[in-house]
């Protein structure tokens, strides 16, 4: 006989089923706190390369080598986390997290080869730092996609903070490593100054999300953490670098100092990413324990309502009381459980409408930062550009208009999907 089944059987089913995306939250987060240690150490090794390089191998020699050991350990761990991953899953949302992972190991697997060529200074410090931006970006590419693909409102908001937390360290690795350059070559072209400067804007637009989505606690630690003696030193740093003019002497040596300095910071960032990493980690825990008691206590709930023997109907059974509204039951059938089965029915429909309109606020940094990363990469396209100079024409268009740069970023998408062949706009 085909078994028959209930609303009782679905109501359950549908609780399986957010347990079952929780936990595979909880292996996107973890995979995310291993980029969080990988990125932080090829931060590290991009900085001391390209002392390596400037100095045509005089300084952070050793400094490179132990470096090299510390960036290994830390890649294992990242690919010991891949083999957690259910790589035949056929959510379609995985397919984003999987293509920037494939484009990760790509990256990974040419590492050697770029060490080599440091090794042997036959690389530029310029080359050498684009080759590890592409990685690193990859890698920040994966923690987007995580973000980007969860259904969770508060592990959403968690993942779009953390997100913008490592861009924002990421932009003060840039930072870190083209200060290096400069530095140790005794000098700062106007290009260079200009991009730093831009570089620094980043950082702050980046912290600012963070501040926005990150929890109390997390938001007070980075206002402590940017105003104590390293963000202080650092700041006179960048002074330097302003007020440099061509014809200026800068002792090379000073480039040591730039990167200690700047290292202090980024190390400070570290550890508050870490404790990002901690605390998201316990959030997605703690959703699947209490969905999974919720899940136990419906369970008992209807087979202790299913046990009841069912009152007789009366012509005041169906009414609304102070409890819920009416429940139209056929003559037979348990009052009890019928109201408690639309009790929960109504009580889950009314938790996913919420989930739904947090998760639409939650999505909205990310929504914004796919537009500016689209209009971007329609700019390079049609003027031929560099991705770094196109986000300074977005930019200094917001500027000159009084907008924000996500409304450039619009304009410049509307106006592109205008005139591409086939709209109405272009006939």
């Amino acid at each position: 006989m085909t078994q028959v089944l209930t609303t009782e059987d679905f109501l359950l089913a549908a609780k399986r089923a957010e347990i079952s995306a929780l936990k595979q939250l909880l292996v996107s987060c973890a995979l995310v706190t291993r980029v969080t240690n990988l990125t932080h150490e090829l931060q590290r090794e991009r900085g001391i390369s390209n002392t390596f390089l400037v100095s045509h191998g005089e300084r952070f020699e050793q400094q490179r080598n132990d470096e090299l050991k510390a960036t290994a350990v830390a890649e294992q761990s990242f690919r010991d986390a891949l083999n957690q991953l259910d790589i035949n899953s056929s959510d379609p949302s995985s397919a984003r997290v999987f293509s920037s992972l494939a484009f990760v190991l790509h990256c990974l697997d040419e590492l050697p080869a770029l060490r080599a060529l440091i090794s042997t200074q036959q690389i530029s410090a310029l080359d050498c730092t684009s080759a590890f931006n592409r990685l690193i970006a990859g890698l920040l590419t994966v923690v987007f996609e995580a973000a980007d693909v969860s259904s969770d409102p508060d592990i959403t908001r968690a993942l779009v903070a953390m997100f913008n937390f490592m861009q924002g360290k990421e932009y003060a690795g840039q930072e870190r490593a083209r200060g290096v350059i400069g530095f140790a070559a005794g000098e700062f072209s106007n290009a260079q100054q200009e991009h730093l400067r831009s570089l620094q804007d980043a950082q702050q637009r980046c912290f600012d999300i963070f501040s926005e989505f990150s929890q109390t606690i997390q938001g007070a630690q980075w206002r402590q953490l940017e105003s104590d003696q390293s963000a202080t030193e650092l700041e006179k740093m960048r002074q330097m670098i302003t007020r440099y003019r061509r014809g200026d002497t800068l002792p090379t040596a000073i480039s040591e100092v730039w990167y200690a300095v700047a290292t202090q910071r980024i190390d400070h960032m570290q550890q508050l990413e870490h404790q990002l990493a901690g605390d998201l980690l316990q959030l997605c825990q703690g959703k699947i324990d209490q969905a999974e008691e919720d899940l136990r206590l419906h369970s008992e709930h209807l087979k202790e309502l299913a046990s009841v023997e069912a009152p007789p109907m009366s012509p005041v059974s169906g009414l609304p009381d102070a409890t819920g509204p009416a429940v139209n039951v056929m003559p037979g059938v348990n009052i009890k459980l019928a109201r408690s089965i639309s009790d929960l029915l109504q009580g889950q429909a009314e938790r996913l409408q919420r989930i739904s309109d947090e998760l639409t606020e939650a999505r909205q940094a990310l929504d914004e930062r796919k537009l500016i990363e689209k209009a971007k990469g329609l700019l390079m396209q049609n003027q031929g550009i560099k991705e770094e100079e196109a986000y300074k024409q977005i930019r200094q268009a917001a500027m000159d208009n009084n907008k924000r740069i996500v409304e450039v970023a619009a304009n410049i998408v509307s106006v592109a999907e205008l005139l591409m062949p086939g709209s109405a706009a272009s006939k």
